[in-house]
């Protein structure tokens, strides 16, 4: 009887290096140490505690990191003493966003985060596989000397350093098992930190460096230059939260923040656009070179080239992609409604009379009204987490996946979707940050993660928690497959 095929442990949006921007200090380094301590403690567990496969015997895990493993775009160091040192943009703004950069951030996160590495190289050491599926913050692993210098950091804590390539691996886009799960993080639904190209996330003129991106302009432009302005969760905001922050804000601060967010919010523009230039520009290449990578995916995983297309159709595009859904993502299509109707409505006052200029304008509210439905319901979306669901009962059924994963929300649930079910394991991003309760409290640890097990019809998916405090998993939800 041949061995049975890995159980599957997904962990999403760990986040390693997040910390490591100003101002740092004791508490940054806190939060790295006790990370690293439960990563480890994590891994050595289910080192130590293989569950059975279909045969009945322990069965290796293949561990999928899906996605903002490696914190690139929150972590803001800068080179010191004989290293490159930055220029002036990034003395304001925070190194650029490059190959070159990438690598000497992978490398300051290695440093301050050996216990991990160290962890994962113990791991595969214990014969299980390292699956890293790329997200948008950690998107630089695109870049072959940041994904060769990821697989040497870990080798170098190994016992059999040269077998470590091999138990490694990397995906750009999702991994697949065959009838068993379809892993994503999802950045590709959400316009803010999509990229023009996310399976090519460089610029089509310097593919040394990333293409625009919402989100990586946002933290670059704004939130390093406007140190008070929270970087972990904003997205989640409503306006009153950004109300709330501005009157915090009150003065020159508000006012240096308000001016920054101008500049952000031009250069994001101006860079969207010269990109899509670029992008016609290059549209045959670009294409020839799309057309490739895909057809390399379809071969991979032994997909028809027709599925493969049509699960790259799901993606949705960023809120650069034209100016008209650069306004509409800024909420200005609803500012030139209201100015229109304004002005429409004192034009009919001045030139009708009023019984008539009355009529008038009910006729311009109900106008306005369809209108401000309809740039609803085109605005991109904001809040991707209820859109993942459905995605997912798509993707199920294009793949045959029984378990359809997406991280990127920090969100997780586990939900039936027919045959196959909707896991989001959540996030570790907040563990370090989070008080730890008592021993013999209810468990309120926010590192969870998900365990696949057994395969076809006899898939299996379980939402869980890691408790800190009792050093152990518990099982939050549990899928249904058949035995």
């Amino acid at each position: 009887m041949g061995r049975s095929a890995p159980n599957l442990l997904v962990v999403s949006d760990l986040h390693l290096g997040g910390p490591l921007r100003p101002p740092f200090g004791f508490r940054a380094l806190r939060q790295v140490a006790r990370l690293d301590r439960e990563l480890s403690r994590f891994l050595a567990y289910w080192s130590a505690h293989p569950l059975p496969g279909d045969d009945g015997r322990p069965a290796p895990w293949t561990l999928v990191l899906n996605g903002d493993t490696i914190d690139f775009l929150h972590m803001d160091l800068r080179p010191e003493g004989e290293e490159a040192a930055p220029d002036e943009d990034e003395d304001l703004h925070g190194l650029a966003l490059s190959a070159e950069r990438s690598r000497w951030k992978l490398d300051q996160i290695a440093r301050f985060h050996r216990r991990s590495l160290r962890a994962l190289a113990r791991f595969v050491d214990g014969g299980n596989k390292l699956v890293f599926v790329v997200g948008n913050h950690d998107a630089d692993l695109f870049f072959r000397t940041v994904r060769d210098g990821l697989v040497q950091h870990i080798a170098a804590h190994s016992k059999a350093p040269e077998a470590v390539a091999a138990k490694v691996s990397f995906s750009p886009w999702f991994y697949y098992e065959e009838g068993r799960a379809y892993i994503e993080h999802g950045h590709r639904f959400d316009p803010y930190a999509t990229f023009p190209d996310p399976l090519i996330p460089v610029d089509p003129a310097a593919p040394s460096r990333l293409a625009p991106n919402f989100g990586h302009w946002g933290l670059r432009y704004f939130c390093n230059r406007v140190r008070t302005f929270p970087v972990h969760d904003v997205d989640t905001w409503g306006v009153g939260d950004f109300l709330r922050w501005g009157a915090r804000m009150m003065g020159w601060p508000l006012l240096r923040a308000a001016w920054q967010s101008v500049v952000f919010l031009a250069r994001y523009l101006i860079d969207a656009l010269r990109d899509g230039v670029a992008r016609r520009r290059l549209m045959r290449a670009e294409k020839l070179r799309r057309r490739e990578r895909l057809a390399r995916f379809a071969r991979k995983f032994g997909m028809p080239l027709a599925r493969i297309l049509a699960l790259d159709n799901l993606r949705l595009p960023h809120v650069g992609a034209s100016v008209l859904r650069y306004m509409q993502a800024l909420y200005l299509d609803r500012v030139a409604l209201v100015g229109a109707f304004v002005t429409a409505t004192v034009a009919a006052f001045a030139l009708l009379s009023p019984s008539t200029a009355a009529f008038a304008t009910m006729g311009l509210l109900g106008v306005a009204w369809l209108g401000w439905r309809a740039l609803a319901d085109a605005r991109p979306v904001q809040d991707v987490h209820p859109l993942l669901g459905s995605l997912a009962r798509r993707i199920a059924w294009l793949t045959g996946a029984r378990v359809v994963v997406f991280g990127h929300t920090h969100r997780p649930v586990l939900r039936r979707l027919g045959r196959a079910h909707f896991l989001n394991p959540g996030s570790w991003e907040h563990l370090p940050r989070q008080r730890m309760h008592a021993r013999g409290e209810p468990c309120d640890c926010d590192a969870r993660f998900g365990v696949i097990t057994g395969s076809q019809d006899a898939t299996r998916p379980r939402l869980m928690r890691w408790c800190a405090r009792d050093r152990a998993p518990q099982v939050l939800e549990m899928g249904a497959g058949r035995a």
